[in-house]
Parts: structure tokens; sequence; C-alpha cells
């Protein structure tokens, strides 16, 4: 017992929390109910396509049983001592039928049918990856987000705490009347205390919302949601040349290849639908058996017994549909959906293709707005510790060290916002492209 417990307890799969990037990917894949919602229509799909195969092999076959009292019978259809106005001499009787009817030739009805209900399997099976991409962008950008406000946050409380020494030193100096602090320097310290103050309201309130946001996609309460400390550095990469990402694009998009597949089964009803024009080749098996011991068997080909018999019957046969006018104008209906899809597939690869434009550039621009920010992010840290020392050693005036704070806080806000833009711009181009969805890691289980 104590072995198999231990076994389970290696086995088990790890909780969520704290999650990084690729777990909340993962648990996003497993527990997003638009996913869910995409993968029932393929399961819906899949009943087609096996109601379609069953039609190939013998779609219509059924067995009759039946079982119950009869009145006794005996001699011929000249002569018996019974009448069939009599209840007398009740005994058993059982009966079964069973009739068949196998499709021969078809003219590719048939596979035509089939073809069309494989070919919607494959369209949902596209849809469900590209609706997980779209929600894996999602988890992305609102993680992102989450770190963002956090490094907003973070940087709001660095500057509170040099604040703080240069409010002691304010009021110190006011304090003495030493004249190096004037009445307008405290203002303009309180003022600035204010606006890092509404910088950390607004972070916040962008920390709760992007949390809840990651938390109602991943299935998750917000008390649930335990994330992993990341930091908003997206590296280097080379950003590709539009007519590789245009090129990727049409070739990898899920929901174009799922608007192939559809336009494919409207091919194959196309061809069903002409093929219910022609006759429809069949074979066709019967067999019946009834006895009843209290009741002569009728040998007399003319004669038949309800409830004793032997019948076994085997036959060649066609069936042809006169409705012309009806199936000529089903045949045309499937055309013009299918007339229809080809438009809309010609307008997704227009939209792709300025999709594809749009966030290539949001990329070049985010990437260039990153390598500005980086070059301010040493030079405004350096300029907030110098005039914070300045001000301390008494050689620096308030004005400069809350201008300094300033530029501080805008450097870093400027790089983190920037990285952040990158991160996403990355994130919806390998949506564009057709790169999305990624596996990430082992899906994990709920505490």
């Amino acid at each position: 017992m104590l072995p198999t417990l231990a076994a389970l307890a290696l086995t088990a799969a790890p909780t969520c929390g704290p999650l990084d990037l690729d777990a909340a990917v993962s648990l996003a894949s497993s527990r997003s109910d638009e996913v869910a919602v995409r993968r029932s229509e393929v399961a819906v799909a899949e009943a087609d396509l096996a109601i379609a195969r069953a039609l190939r092999i013998i779609p219509s076959a059924s067995a009759t049983l039946l079982a119950g009292p009869v009145p006794a019978a005996h001699g011929t259809v000249v002569s018996s001592p019974n009448s069939n106005r009599s209840l007398a001499d009740l005994g058993p009787f059982g009966r079964v039928d069973v009739q068949i009817a196998q499709p021969l030739y078809t003219f590719g009805r048939l596979e035509a049918a089939s073809d069309a209900a494989q070919a919607g399997v494959r369209a949902r099976a596209l849809l469900v990856e590209n609706e997980l991409a779209q929600v894996q962008v999602r988890v992305i950008q609102l993680y992102w987000a989450v770190a963002l406000s956090q490094r907003i946050l973070d940087i709001g409380a660095e500057v509170e705490r040099a604040l703080a020494d240069v409010d002691r030193r304010v009021a110190d100096s006011l304090a003495r009347a030493d004249g190096t602090i004037t009445a307008a320097d405290r203002y303009r310290v309180n003022h600035f205390h204010g606006l890092v103050r509404q910088r950390e309201a607004d972070a916040r309130q962008a920390n709760e919302l992007a949390r809840a946001g990651l938390a109602a996609t991943l299935g998750l309460s917000p008390e649930q949601l335990k994330l992993k400390e990341d930091r908003l550095e997206p590296g280097v990469a080379a950003v590709p040349g539009y007519q590789s990402v245009r090129a990727e694009a049409l070739a990898n998009r899920r929901d174009l290849q799922a608007m192939g597949q559809a336009i494919a089964a409207r091919e194959a009803e196309v061809r069903a639908e002409e093929a219910a024009a022609k006759p429809q080749f069949f074979i066709g098996g019967l067999f019946g058996f009834a006895w009843a011991p209290n009741r002569d068997t009728q040998t007399n080909p003319w004669v038949h017994d309800d409830f004793n018999f032997l019948t076994v019957g085997l036959a060649v046969g066609a069936r042809q549909d006169f409705a012309f006018p009806l199936l000529l104008a089903r045949a045309e209906r499937v055309r013009s959906e299918e007339a229809s899809l080809e438009r809309q597939r010609d307008a997704l690869e227009r939209l792709i293709l300025a999709q594809s434009d749009g966030v290539l550039a949001d990329l070049r621009a985010a990437a260039d707005r990153l390598e500005a920010a980086r070059g301010t992010l040493s030079s405004g840290r350096s300029w907030f510790r110098a005039a914070g020392l300045d001000f301390a050693a008494g050689v620096g005036e308030a004005k400069d060290v809350l201008d300094a704070y300033q530029g501080y806080v805008e450097s870093q806000a400027w790089f983190a916002q920037a990285a952040y833009d990158v991160l996403v711009a990355r994130a919806r181009l390998a949506l564009v492209t057709g790169a999305l969805p990624r596996e990430g890691s082992a899906a994990c289980e709920l505490p």
C-alpha cells in the first residue's frame, strides 16, 4: 500500500503556482472555455464523419423479433378442423424478420459525403488551433501586463524611499531656517509626491485588471493566481522582412487553412448532390422465420402462415429519384455556398497580408523605442544617484534632485513600456504568421 501511494505522489502533476509564462500558456490550453467550445465542435464533426462512413456499410438493416400466444391450426388450406374465429388450444409462437440493403454503386455519392465530413473534421481541428493561438496571445499580453505594472510599482516604491530622505532634509532645513530650502521647495516636493502616487495608483489598477483578466483566461480565481516574478527584458532579436512574414502567414495561418478545408467540403457536397440525381444500385437481403408447435407446416407455395414459415431472399435493385428540379437546385445551392467561401478566403488572404504588415510595423517601431529607451536607462539611473548624493551633501538644490528623480522615473517607465511593447508585438507576429500555438510546459493541477 505504501509503495503505491509513494508512486502516485511521485507521478502527480505539479500544483499551479507560482506560474511562469510557459506554465500559464499550458494551463490556458487545457482550461480555456473558448478552446473547449471549439473542441466540442470537433467532436460533433467526428460524429458526422462516423455517420457518413457507416452509410457506406449496410446503411439499412433491421431485425424484428416477435413472440406470443397463437391458436392451433391443423390441416391444409382445403380442409382444417380449426376455425379462424376461435382462440381455443392456444400455444406459443416465435418469429424473426431480418431485412438488409447494401449499396453497390452510387456514382460516388457516399464517397463524396464521407470526403465532405472528413474535410469538416480537419477544418474544425484547425479552428481549435487557431482559437488556442489567440488565447495564448491574450495570456502572453496579460502576463507581461502584470509584470509591467509591477515594475512601475517597484520604481514608485524606490523613488518613495529616496523621497523620504528628501522630506527629512527639507523639514530640517526649514526648521533651522538656514535659507537653503524655501517653502516653494517644500511645495515642489509635495507635488512630486502626488505625481508618483498617481502613477502608483494607475499601475496598481492596471495590475489588478491584468491579474483578473489572466485568472479568468486560465479558469482560476484571482486568489488562486500565483505568478513568478519575471523581468521585462526581451533581449535582442532580428526583425524579419515583410516578404518573408507575408509568405509565412499565407502558408501557416490555421484560419486560412480551415477555410480551404471548408471549400473542399463544399466541393465534395456538390459531387454528392450531383450523384443523387443518378441511379443508386443496391443489393437487398430478406430472411424470415416463424414457428408455432401447435400449427401444421404448410408446404404449398401459394399458402402463407404468418406464425409458421421460412423465407429467404436476395436481390439486386436500383432506385432512381425523379425529383430532378429539386436535386439540381440543391447542387446549385451548394455551389453558391462554395463560391461564397472562396470569396471569403480571398478576403481573408488580403486581411492576413494587411495584418502582417501592420504587426511587423508595430514590432519595428517597438524595437526602435526599446533601443532608444535602453540608451537613456543608464544615464537616468546615474543622474538619479548623483543628484541624491549632491543633495545629501548639501551642494544640490531640491529642484535639481526632483528633476533627476522625475527623469529616472520616466526613463525606467519608458524602458519597461518599450520592453512590454516588444514582447507583445512578437507574440502578435507569431499569431499572424501561424507560429502559435506553442506547447508550453506540462499542465499542472489546481491545489
